[in-house]
């Protein structure tokens, strides 16, 4: 019986351990926000904007130079993104889709909550600028204002 009871215990360490290292910083449902990006190639990223660097994110149509997607993130925010190939649509010509959100500064985890068709990986490409800076942040406002 205690052999028993050892293998069981070895075999839920086991797979206790297989389950957090598929939740680690290689993992494409890794649901964390870092700067820049997860660090793997999961077409994962994150672009906080300062009031020493304000950004601000297009996504360019390589194939057109056409905009499909712009973003001026304002100061004290992030901006969170995540792109999907999905196979019954790789024949479309917008066959990826964007998932994005603005979120405080600095936020490590959250819901991607609007989308957006986008080209194909090997058609698209981000592009970060930096506006005039320093920028200030407006404060929030209350309630009926």
């Amino acid at each position: 019986m205690g052999k028993t009871i050892r293998r069981s215990a070895a075999s839920l360490m086991i797979a206790a351990a297989l389950t957090a290292a598929s939740c680690g910083p290689t993992s494409p449902y890794r649901p964390f926000f870092d700067e820049g990006g997860s660090g793997a190639s999961i077409d994962e990223f994150t672009y906080i904007s300062t009031s020493l660097a304000p950004k601000t994110i297009s996504i360019i149509d390589t194939r057109t130079n056409e905009v499909v997607f712009a973003v001026d993130i304002p100061v004290g925010q992030q901006l969170s993104i995540n792109f999907d190939e999905h196979s019954k649509d790789k024949g479309k010509y917008m066959s990826g889709t964007m998932r994005w959100a603005l979120l405080h500064a600095g936020a490590s985890y959250g819901r991607l909550t609007n989308r957006i068709s986008v080209p194909p990986p090997n058609a698209r490409r981000i592009d970060m600028t930096l506006r005039q800076n320093p920028e200030i942040s407006s404060p929030p406002t209350a309630m009926g204002e």
